[in-house]
């Protein structure tokens, strides 16, 4: 681009000097054609020295004969020559565009401009600039402030410069608009003169008379009344002038209006504090992840949920709440995969797993965040313990479920249980009159099916209305000594071991002997089923108390319960038994007695591993 640029130079100046000369004829507006034809000429090879000499040094003293022979070295008219360098710019970026085959975009060409134009326009600017307040102060003052004021060419600053007796010798322009005080009002007067509302502030005068005595910086905030009764809050900063012996002149004062900022700031904290009081107040567990997918924030009830906290999850995965390794690496794969794609994923259930191994089903909303290029930047994840939800949910399912089989079970009673009796009576007659042997037989096999099906006819009744009997405080060891009494005898246990750890002195629970034992008597039973034919089989029953509830495990190491049958082993008719062999009762009917005691149980089994059925039942208090 500078070999075209310099083409232009050589080829079009006289092009480029009647657009130039139609932009700068607005800064002298009362010259006439010649005198401002003959100022853009000078510029015109003040412009070929500085880009096809490539001498800068040349050309801003070439400026320099233009500033004396046009303006007499005037700093008030220094502005002409720094602005007309700067739209410059602008003539050279129209001529450049109209090159046909350009590959380049015009905010290129622009860029490329303003970094060649940048060290001859800010060298000119400091040397006017300078020259324009230094004819202003003392010879002395001169090499000190060239260093300070090279910083203070930006909007919302103030300046002004007092001597060693802090008398005011300088006052710019953002001093009279911060203060509203000219400046032929403010020089000469004693700083304490022209400001009285510094005296009221002792930390101003204490930080001058540092600046002034020791030549030590200070900052500080001051804050002004307005005209309109508003508030001005100024970051005031005193800078010592030294000279080139280092001995103390002076100081700066500089001004920066901070008002906004400070009002900025203030938003900023409040909004801070907002959102810091939803994080950790908030019922649900709030996660931030990067663009990586790695934790970066984790509010106070994830780490109630979780139990981690967020010092030792930051930077990790979600895996670190995920049960299986391997299903964790498929479930976020998919998840990650989804936000990207659609940028939202709403209540996604999934069973998490807090610290302490405790599972912990979790409803997921996770929300992509992108930044203002629509670049995804990370999500947010809100994480719903529905964990005690779900249990009630399943709790009213299974009283709508007990409810339902109450209504059947007096139906059956009433439908079923008169034709059964008749048929039974039949049964017996016709077996006090025949001989037949092989008929009695047949007989027999008749009546004992119409037993079975009285007997559950009977447990359905026994369910469909409440209990009647006697609740008392009962010793669940003694109970377990009964069952054991009772079940020995089971043919499906005459090859099992039998083994007991009945912890003494459980405490008693108040519950009814006849249904408990029963209870425990279906559960053992179906344990003595699962580990039919297995020669090694062990039925295990253990006693303890954990304080607040008295608990039995009965444990079987027989095949085990399927994942998928966990959820349904208490539920009604359910059973995985060959036909004849079981009712799907016999659970249902143990969960039901403990639940009517106020208790609970809960299984854990694994294929293969055999099942445990823990069984827990409040505490009386001694």
């Amino acid at each position: 681009m500078l070999d075209y640029l310099r083409n232009i130079l050589v080829n079009q100046s006289d092009d480029l000097a009647v657009h130039w000369r139609e932009r700068v004829a607005k800064y002298v507006p009362d010259w006439d054609e010649s005198r401002l034809h003959a100022f853009v000429q000078e510029l015109m090879a003040v412009l070929n020295t500085f880009i096809l000499d490539q001498e800068k040094q040349a050309a801003l003293q070439s400026l320099d004969a233009v500033f004396e022979m046009y303006f007499q070295s005037d700093p008030d008219s220094a502005e002409t020559i720094i602005n007309s360098l700067l739209i410059v710019r602008y003539v050279l970026l129209a001529e450049m565009n109209k090159r046909e085959d350009c590959a380049v975009s015009t905010l290129e060409i622009f860029g490329f401009l303003n970094d060649l134009f940048n060290p001859l326009i800010i060298d000119a600017a400091n040397n006017y600039r300078h020259a324009k307040i230094l004819n202003r102060l003392p010879d002395e003052f001169a090499s000190s402030c060239i260093i300070n004021l090279q910083s203070l060419q930006f909007a919302g600053v103030g300046f002004f410069i007092v001597d060693a007796g802090e008398n005011i010798i300088y006052w710019s322009q953002g001093a009279e608009r911060i203060y509203g005080m000219p400046a032929h009002k403010a020089i000469g007067l004693h700083v304490f003169e022209a400001l009285p509302e510094w005296r009221s502030q002792a930390r101003l005068e204490t930080a001058l008379n540092e600046s002034l005595q020791a030549g030590v910086e200070q900052e500080l905030h001051s804050v002004k009344q307005r005209g309109d009764n508003k508030k001005l809050i100024l970051d005031i900063k005193f800078v010592p002038l030294l000279n080139e012996e280092k001995k103390l002149l002076g100081c700066s004062v500089l001004l920066h209006d901070v008002t906004e900022l400070k009002s900025r700031e203030s938003e900023l904290h409040r909004y801070e504090q907002y959102f810091e009081n939803i994080l950790n107040d908030a019922a649900d567990a709030i996660i931030l992840l990067n663009e990586n997918d790695r934790i970066t924030l984790w509010n106070k009830a994830a780490e109630m949920v979780f139990g981690h906290n967020e010092s030792e999850v930051f930077g990790k995965t979600l895996s670190i709440i995920m049960p299986d390794a391997k299903q964790a690496g498929n479930e976020l794969a998919r998840m990650d995969r989804l936000v990207r794609e659609k940028g939202v994923i709403r209540h996604h259930r999934f069973q998490a797993v807090a610290r302490d191994g405790r599972a912990v089903l979790v409803e997921i909303t996770r929300t992509a965040l992108r930044n203002q290029h629509n670049d995804f930047i990370g999500s947010s994840v809100i994480l719903r313990d529905i964990t005690q939800q779900e249990q009630l949910r399943q709790q009213v399912f299974q009283s709508e479920k007990l409810s339902a089989v109450g209504t059947l079970a007096a139906g059956i009673a009433h439908e079923v249980g008169t034709p059964l009796t008749s048929i039974s009576s039949l049964a017996q007659i016709l077996q006090m009159k025949t001989d037949n042997q092989e008929f009695k037989e047949k007989l027999a096999l008749i009546q004992q099916s119409i037993d079975r099906i009285s007997r559950t006819v009977r447990t359905l009744v026994d369910f469909s209305r409440p209990a009647t009997e006697k609740v008392e405080p009962i010793y669940l060891n003694n109970v377990i000594d009964h069952v054991l009494r009772i079940i020995k005898y089971d043919k499906r246990l005459k090859h099992q071991k039998i083994v007991t750890s009945l912890e003494p002195n459980i405490g008693v629970v108040r519950a009814s002997f006849d249904q408990i034992l029963q209870g425990f008597i279906n559960i053992c039973l179906n344990a003595a089923d699962a580990m039919e034919g297995k020669k090694d089989g062990v039925l295990e029953v253990k006693t303890w108390n954990n304080g607040k509830y008295v608990c039995v495990t009965i444990r079987d190491n027989g095949g085990g319960i399927p994942q998928k049958n966990l959820r349904h082993i208490f539920d009604p008719f359910f059973t995985t038994k060959k036909n004849g062999k079981g009712t799907g009762l016999g659970l249902w009917v143990s969960y039901n007695i403990v639940k009517s005691f106020s208790g609970d149980i809960k299984v854990e089994s694994a294929p293969g591993r055999g099942a445990a059925f823990t069984i827990s039942l409040p505490r009386m208090e001694p």
